[in-house]
């Protein structure tokens, strides 16, 4: 037997990540594979698995401690015959999600320069590609921002503080400072601290409220014959264990009008003064979950057939909701979905997630009675509320773009053909 330091790697461009849980303990006996913490990210939460199997010597991290690439999260002890097996694969592991992760990083990179025929501004400052992105898109000069990370470098939450910094500058309320609240006087409380993800929701939330001149145009469909033709399909597909639901034909159906109005698939870049137009056809679906709001992305939903959309809708919010989301469900949507499903409601107004500029909610499917001379008969409407930035959209296009969606949704052939 020999001592092994297994270390953390692979955490794409970001700096450090969170541990949140230790899921292993001093004495534990763990396989290839094994999840050994909980990591979370600015972007998502996920089990580390061991590259090793073997005996566990020795815990180094606690839970709340940040780490960085290369830092050592336990000590193993492992049968040295089996060692060099463990440890190809586990570089074929790595091989294989740096891959996947310098793929993100193109897509981004693509993001950002698709149709842009004039050079980018360039920085001297530290910081890494993704953050650099983050800060283009709030139209933030990194030069005038001090980095909090290891050696000076600048890290997203630097951005974030900056933003909110300049927001609190010229805001009239500016002098009056956030107390702590206490109840105490009135009865018996109890406190639960926030977690990670949901502090950076409600803070980019915050932020696309203030920065964004959010307008919500709200209508509904007739998906009468779409729920006929669903639930037919549906149990078609049943026997591939493949659950066809509502959204996945919304989801077919968005991309068709972000193709007829591709105002809608573009991103105001605020640095340059130019709109920047996607060639792609990303679906960001809004996943709640007991440990925050997740925001997972359906990749180029124009070229999957609505079998694929569905099987990949559930694979996406089942990751979410057992903390498994990876850097490359996330990011460059085109537009984002937020469904509250059979939760009630008539309407909304959604929060546009930036850089997006509309999101598309849907609230519960309303049933009635039509009367007409042939008797009467249930119609079934889906509402639809477009939240969309008034900066990129005015009010006559947010409503041909509704318009047009919901006549896609109310006549199936479209979607079919």
């Amino acid at each position: 037997m020999e001592i092994k330091e297994i270390k953390i790697s692979d955490i794409a461009d970001f700096d450090a990540v969170d541990v949140i849980e230790i899921l292993v303990k001093k004495g534990d006996e763990i396989s290839l594979d094994q999840p050994l913490v909980t990591v979370e990210s600015e972007k998502a939460m996920m089990d580390y698995p061991s590259p090793s199997a073997g005996i566990v010597e020795n815990i180094v991290v606690s839970e709340g401690d940040k780490i960085s690439e290369g830092d050592t999260l336990i000590t193993l002890k492992v049968n040295s015959d089996e060692t060099p097996k463990a440890e190809n694969k586990t570089e074929k592991v790595a091989a294989e999600t740096k891959d996947d992760f310098d793929e993100e990083n193109i897509i981004e990179k693509q993001d950002v320069r698709s149709e842009n025929t004039q050079p980018l501004k360039t920085s001297n400052a530290y910081a890494s590609p993704g953050t650099q992105k983050y800060a283009r898109e709030l139209g933030v000069d990194l030069d005038n921002i001090h980095g909090s990370g290891r050696q000076q470098r600048i890290v997203i939450e630097d951005i974030q503080q900056h933003v909110r910094d300049n927001l609190y500058s010229t805001s009239s309320n500016k002098s009056v400072p956030q107390k702590a609240l206490n109840f105490s006087q009135y009865g018996q409380t109890h406190a639960k601290e926030l977690s990670k993800i949901q502090k950076l929701t409600a803070q980019n939330m915050l932020n696309a409220w203030q920065s964004i001149p959010h307008v919500t145009h709200f209508d509904h469909a007739d998906v009468t014959q779409l729920e006929q033709h669903r639930k037919k399909l549906a149990s078609e597909l049943e026997s591939k264990k493949v659950k066809l639901t509502p959204l996945a034909f919304v989801a077919k159906a968005l991309v068709l009008c972000l193709k007829q109005f591709p105002d809608f698939n573009a991103s105001l870049d605020i640095a340059n003064e130019q709109l920047i137009y996607k060639d792609f056809f990303h679906i960001g679906i809004a996943v709640d979950t007991e440990h925050g709001l997740f925001v997972p992305v359906l990749r180029d939903v124009d070229k999957k057939t609505l079998e694929q959309v569905a099987k990949e809708l559930v694979e996406v919010s089942t990751l979410a909701k057992q903390r498994k989301l990876t850097p490359k469900h996330m990011g460059g949507a085109s537009m984002t979905i937020s469904s509250l499903g059979n939760l009630g409601g008539r309407a909304f107004t959604p929060i546009i997630n930036p850089p997006e500029v509309a999101i598309l909610g849907l609230s519960k499917m309303i049933i009635e009675d039509q009367i007409n001379e042939a008797g009467t008969k249930q119609q079934k409407l889906l509402p639809l509320s477009l939240s969309y930035d008034h900066r990129v959209i005015n009010g006559a296009d947010a409503a041909r773009f509704c318009s047009h969606l919901k006549n896609v949704l109310e006549d199936i052939w479209k979607l079919i053909l």
